[in-house]
């Protein structure tokens, strides 16, 4: 059972369903007083979803195919996101001018905090 529970949380995809359902779920819960608390909440779950999912590449076996996969599913991610956080804004009322934050643009971080755990990870093989 946890063997399976490992892989399925080692699949990009996964995490993205993971964190997308996440952050709906603590967005309702904690219902923000105004937009941009709601887009900051978003996009720090979009960074944990980063993290997670850098740090994760250590131990898979196909490090160039997570690679990609999980760039990939960090573009569905904010298009999920961009789609369904407007949707909550205007169901629950929230105050504020519903503009995405610009949170989002440490994206551009991803493929590099990916590379970095992949240049590691390398590194580590090749001395020990």
């Amino acid at each position: 059972m946890t063997d399976i529970i490992s892989e399925l949380i080692q699949k990009p995809f996964v995490q993205v369903i993971s964190f997308i359902i996440l952050t709906i779920l603590v967005i309702c819960i904690i219902g923000p007083k105004n937009t941009d608390n709601t887009w900051s909440l978003a996009g720090y779950f979009f960074f944990g979803f980063m993290l997670l999912n850098s740090v994760l590449l250590w131990n898979v076996s196909n490090s160039w195919s997570y690679f990609f996969y999980s760039l990939g599913f960090s573009i569905l991610y904010l298009v999920s996101i961009s789609v369904i956080i407007p949707g909550i804004i205007k169901i629950a009322k929230i105050d504020g001018s519903a503009e995405s934050a610009m949170i989002f643009i440490y994206i551009i971080y991803h493929p590099v905090l990916l590379l970095v755990v992949l240049f590691a990870k390398w590194a580590y093989l090749k001395l020990f």
